[in-house]
């Protein structure tokens, strides 16, 4: 059994870094892919003979070095502690400084900040997931394809979406023996690994 999971937005032009659609983005680039794990995970738990595969595509927007706030970083990198709770806590809080005109002097990543909030709780809530998971004979891993010509980049990017799309369904079904759990993919890469 196999979920992809890539459905994202952001409102943003690619100079632009606005908050004003803060909770749209982060209800579809969070909320999205983990309703829906949360909902499939019965019917990957069925399966036994094979292993069960979750890939969330993110961003390196995402990753942790971009979030200069230390108590964000913080509860975000605590590894043994970090929960859904926690996470979930964090979009609120950024939502909170959202509303209150105060994101932008909290150390929230500089680009795209709402959409890199989004992808930021992706990455934690992919880490513990995998954790949760690790004994259930099911992978999750995320990919960050790159900046992909698509309509969300108004069609910039490095590499068009057939081609990050190929990589991405070559990640996802990598043979068994190469296939590992709690990883974070950038690029071209198969094998190239990060924290997240």
């Amino acid at each position: 059994k196999l979920q992809v999971n890539n459905a994202a937005v952001s409102y943003n032009g690619i100079y632009e870094n606005s908050v004003k659609n803060a909770e749209i983005v982060i209800n579809t680039n969070f909320y999205g892919p983990k309703l829906l794990i949360e909902a499939l995970l019965p019917f990957f738990r069925c399966s036994s003979t094979y292993k069960s595969r979750i890939l969330n595509f993110t961003s390196r927007l995402g990753l942790l070095h971009n979030v200069e706030n230390k108590e964000v970083r913080a509860i975000l990198e605590d590894e043994e502690n970090l929960s859904e709770e926690k996470i979930e806590g964090v979009i609120r809080l950024f939502l909170k400084q959202v509303k209150e005109g105060k994101w932008e002097k909290e150390g929230w990543p500089k680009a795209w900040t709402d959409y890199a909030v989004s992808k930021l709780a992706l990455n934690a809530y992919s880490k513990i997931l995998a954790t949760r998971l690790r004994d259930s004979n099911i992978s999750v891993n995320c990919f960050c394809p790159g900046f992909t010509q698509t309509g969300m980049t108004g069609g910039k990017g490095s590499r068009t979406a057939e081609i990050a799309a190929n990589i991405g369904a070559q990640l996802a079904l990598l043979p068994p023996q190469f296939l590992q759990t709690g990883k974070f993919t950038m690029g071209q890469n198969l094998f190239l690994h990060s924290r997240f």
